[in-house]
């Protein structure tokens, strides 16, 4: 059995008066791209990346999206979504403008880049800070995402140590003499 490969684009939807209209789903994300790449590759791109295409993750709120495709033509979705302009919701049509931060093969290596990206923006806000109020409020996000980063870290940090005793119960179970603890 051949594993598929894909790639996740981690997308940023800005919408005209900076906020992202809350009623886009994954479905209407969906079919704005699919529009897109056909109308950047015709109909030979959208034959391409039809069957893969897929968003993983939409947060409407923050306006980041995952999206999937083949490995072979993310680079054709990943054109065609630069040329989005508009998101069109039940005949409202809504300026925006879509940025690829980040193309990974996993949506794990998404999530570590954004949670680094958003780090970072945090510390600009910090620096555009203009009253104590204000900076404490950003410094208080800053210590939470740190609490949260770390936890991811040791949860990825787990799983070694998981696949360890695993081999050892594996070992134990079957009296594996070739299996050396020490």
């Amino acid at each position: 059995m051949v594993r598929f490969k894909k790639r996740y684009l981690l997308v940023d939807i800005s919408c005209k008066d900076g906020k992202v209209d809350e009623r886009i789903d994954g479905r209407i994300l969906f079919d704005t791209v699919k529009k897109a790449v056909t109308s950047a590759h015709g109909d030979y791109g959208m034959a391409c990346v039809a069957r893969s295409l897929k968003v993983k993750y939409l947060n409407s709120v923050t306006g980041v999206a995952f999206i999937a495709c083949a490995r072979d033509y993310y680079r054709m979705v990943w054109s065609a979504v630069t040329f989005i302009r508009t998101i069109t919701i039940k005949n409202d049509v809504h300026p925006c403008v879509f940025r690829v931060l980040h193309v990974g093969g996993t949506i794990l290596s998404c999530q570590k880049f954004l949670i680094r990206h958003n780090k970072d923006q945090l510390l600009q806000l910090l620096q555009n800070c203009k009253t104590p109020v204000e900076r404490k409020k950003v410094l208080k996000i800053i210590k939470k995402a740190e609490k949260e980063e770390v936890s991811l870290g040791s949860v990825l940090k787990g799983n070694r140590k998981t696949t360890e005793n695993r081999r050892k119960n594996y070992a134990i179970a079957h009296d594996d003499e070739h299996f050396d603890s020490d």
